[in-house]
């Protein structure tokens, strides 16, 4: 369990006569309503950052924008009995029937999906958390018997300390958000934390294919802990159970192409790859995850793959947002860091790319990304705050790959790179550089907070220029000239 975060006692919140809410957002506004619609009298002091504390209280509930280094959270945990996050309390006061997800990228995709599975087999979900609506609410409004499948980022995670499901899916860590947590091994300590309180034989499903997750499933194979690994270090197609005598693991058949689960003994295909409308490998990662749950949970295996192949993209991720003259277009803006982008850029084999980077920069690497593209992407238009040193980072490997040449005769496999201002005029740079063929993909690699109030609004805005696009690029047929009669031609028929 994360060191910080254990408190001197665990609070009953149905117990409780006066809490703080730290933050006036949508969790705290939800946590606050919560709290106030009680039978019995609850005093309820909501704060903000620059608010002054006045306690003690009976328990504090933080809202997941608000980091565990902030001078209000360690008043918080001096003048509260115990502080915690939204999802906690929900737990606390519902805790039956929980699947949490979480992951550096795939999260949303794969909850969503989980819930799908789940409920084409008749185990009726609904998604909660980091997804959109709070657990809190979730909890509140679910029917008996209904699964809560949470998508739960690290922020929710640090301040959570029972929170126990009963399947968990763990799809990778790779560096990010290392300013809220202070250090990757405070933002890993708080992703691996949830999987530290599960029983012994609650279902983690857990991506093999890493360094960093495939330790994770090293240790609680060790430990005699149920596990089902995906895939395995040479990638998706490898099988657990055959590399090391796994007892379960979820993989794609190299032979078949088929999604395959391997539960308490028993050998599930499901679909292939090419019947997914999940563009890429990561999304049939998310895929064999949820499938690996509901099969653990009990789900009938026809309705699993039923399921699966009926499932639709989801905004803003990889979301085809149709064809201009020849090039298709599609939204990606979910992709806030350069491991989702690359992803993104691998989905598209085969497929000439004309990317468009940028935003608010997070200062993570981009190695990975510049190499990547190469060969893959016919331009990259990099845009923004993070413009600057993304055009620089593609420049740079392009002279390291040709010495002695300037950018203009960079080696055939190296993006043409493209250097603008905002994000408008990215778009209308990338349009200008595609061709027939090729596809012209919003993937940004960075927050949106340079330009927009979130990614949503991004990729919302995507949209909307692909949709003038297409008024100004392909229009209306001209009108065939008809043989009309003098009454049609007044009336206007």
């Amino acid at each position: 369990m994360v060191e910080h975060i254990l408190n001197r006692e665990l609070v009953d919140p149905r117990t409780v006569r006066s809490v703080c809410v730290l933050g006036r957002g949508v969790t705290g506004e939800a946590v606050a309503a919560y709290f106030r619609s009680l039978p019995v009298p609850v005093a309820v002091t909501v704060v903000a950052e620059d608010d002054e504390l006045a306690g003690p209280f009976d328990l504090a509930v933080v809202s997941p924008g608000i980091p565990e280094h902030s001078p209000l959270v360690a008043r918080a945990r001096e003048q509260a009995r115990e502080v915690i996050g939204e999802p906690e309390l929900a737990f606390r006061l519902s805790p039956e029937r929980w699947v949490a997800v979480t992951g550096t990228n795939g999260k949303t995709t794969t909850t969503a999906l989980t819930a799908a599975v789940l409920t084409a087999c008749g185990m009726r979900a609904r998604v909660a958390g980091n997804i959109g609506t709070t657990c809190l609410e979730a909890v509140q409004t679910r029917e008996p018997g209904e699964y809560l499948v949470a998508e739960l980022s690290s922020y929710q995670l640090a301040y959570a300390n029972t929170l126990a499901p009963e399947a968990a899916i763990l799809l990778n860590i790779t560096p990010d958000h290392l300013a809220w947590h202070g250090s990757f091994e405070a933002y890993r300590a708080a992703k691996l934390s949830l999987f530290e309180r599960l029983g012994p034989r609650v279902p983690a499903v857990i991506d093999a294919t890493l360094d960093e997750t495939r330790a994770v499933v090293r240790a609680r194979r060790d430990a005699g802990l149920r596990t089902i690994p995906l895939g395995t270090a040479e990638g998706l197609r490898g099988d657990m159970t055959l590399r090391c005598g796994a007892a379960e693991a979820a993989f794609v058949d190299a032979a078949s192409q088929r999604l395959t689960c391997v539960i308490n003994g028993q050998r599930f295909a499901l679909c292939t790859t090419a019947q997914l409308k999940l563009k890429g490998e990561h999304n049939q990662q998310n895929a064999l995850a949820a499938a690996a749950v509901a099969l653990a949970l009990g789900a009938d295996a026809a309705n699993v793959t039923a399921a699966l192949v009926a499932f639709e993209p989801l905004e803003h991720r990889i979301e085809p947002c149709g064809s201009v003259a020849g090039v298709a277009f599609f939204n990606d803006s979910k992709a806030t860091n350069p491991e989702a982008t690359v992803k993104a850029l691998v989905a598209f084999e085969g497929t000439p790319l004309v990317v468009m980077l940028g935003g608010r920069d997070k200062n993570t690497p981009l190695d990975e990304l510049v190499e990547t593209a190469a060969g893959r992407c016919r331009a990259v238009v990099c845009y923004g705050e993070a413009g600057p040193r993304f055009a620089q980072a593609f420049e740079e490997e392009a002279l390291s790959a040709a010495p002695g040449t300037s950018p203009t005769a960079r080696p055939d496999a190296a993006p043409a790179v493209i250097l603008v201002e905002g994000f408008r005029a990215a778009f209308e740079a990338a349009v200008a550089h595609a061709e027939e063929g090729d596809a012209v993909l919003l993937s940004p690699a960075c927050a949106s907070f340079d330009e927009f109030r979130s990614f949503e609004q991004r990729g919302a805005v995507f949209k909307e220029l692909v949709a003038e696009h297409r008024t100004t690029a392909e229009p209306s047929p001209a009108p065939q000239p008809i043989q009309a009669t003098p009454q049609e031609a007044r009336d206007g028929n």
